[in-house]
């Protein structure tokens, strides 16, 4: 269900933070070292990236001289998206598929956008887009004052449709693009101390609000880079980064987990679980752990004191060359 490939390119789209100033080992490439090799003569403003509360990476797997690109994410906003997409010199022609981690705003926002973009490059070719059916619920989060506050909803699969994605909706577990990306499927919650996203709520098929704090639609990306492992794409861990960390390992036993980006969410109400999180990571012995989006400062603190430079925080604009 998956193929090993030669080599992983990962383009930060869109990220929470922009930093191009903190040392970074060689397969990173940070924004302005970007820039510069595009030909960026003198730094700008004007040519660089917008940080913003969300997650989207352009990912490539090659084998060869052959290669696949798959969008995961797109970000909350389209303006941030395309602004971003055409700062990084990124050609959207090349993205054969888009998969959405699980229905949040922050990730799926910029969606109608991306695909407009990608079809202008395409030449008008239908892109095939990878959701979960829970992902298309509207949702709220309890507030401290006891009220909901209701989230921007993922856009409808007609306005997805409309804009040029080819659905493909389902709970159950897939290889894409010749096997070179790997889809999860539902992901098992065997955690003790992983209990998904306090006081979210989702609105049911009644009209009623009903507590979703598992969010049972998010899923991961997985790639086998040859010689190395696993690699696993987490937008915001929300059924735990252990948990997915575990069924990645169940999934595939006879390969390695290699490394990890995304949100590990342990910022906020799930900050209690820190130091369960860096004490049961430590028996994956990642070899890249690029921390992103909701992760947290604190979380990221608690990681660099255990793990040194095999922490590799992400970042808008960042390229991963693995």
């Amino acid at each position: 269900m998956i193929e090993p490939v030669d080599s992983l390119e990962i383009t930060v789209v869109v990220d929470n933070v922009t930093d191009s100033l903190s040392s970074t080992p060689k397969f990173v490439e940070t924004e302005f070292a970007g820039a510069r090799r595009r030909g960026m003569k003198w730094l700008s403003g004007k040519c660089l990236c917008c940080a913003a509360h969300g997650l989207s990476c352009v990912i490539t797997a090659r084998t060869g001289p052959r290669s696949h690109t798959l969008l995961f994410d797109t970000g909350p906003d389209e303006w941030v998206f395309e602004r971003n997409a055409i700062r990084l010199g990124l050609d959207l022609g090349k993205i054969e598929a888009m998969m959405l981690s699980h229905g949040h705003w922050d990730h799926a926002g910029a969606m109608p956008r991306a695909l407009q973009m990608i079809t202008l490059a395409n030449g008008g070719r239908s892109v095939p887009t990878y959701m979960h059916p829970g992902m298309f619920a509207s949702r709220a989060v309890l507030g401290p004052d006891g009220r909901l506050a209701p989230m921007e909803d993922v856009p409808s699969a007609r306005v997805l449709a409309g804009n040029g994605a080819e659905l493909v909706v389902t709970n159950e577990e897939q290889s894409v693009l010749s096997g070179s990306f790997y889809i999860s499927g539902e992901i098992p919650r065997v955690t003790p101390f992983e209990r998904g996203m306090p006081g979210q709520h989702r609105l049911n098929d009644d009209g009623e609000w009903e507590l979703d704090e598992l969010l049972m639609d998010e899923r991961f990306v997985a790639v086998h880079i040859a010689n190395k492992g696993l690699f696993v794409f987490t937008a915001c861990s929300h059924a735990g980064l252990i948990n997915v960390l575990t069924h990645a390992g169940n999934r595939f036993p006879g390969i390695p987990i290699y490394g990890v980006l995304g949100g590990f969410h342990l910022s906020g109400a799930t900050e209690a679980i820190i130091p369960d999180t860096v004490e049961a990571l430590d028996r994956f012995d990642l070899g890249v752990i690029a921390a992103a989006h909701c992760t947290g400062w604190r979380a990221l603190g608690a990681l660099s004191t255990r793990f040194g430079d095999r922490v590799v925080p992400s970042a808008v604009g960042k390229r991963f060359s693995l």
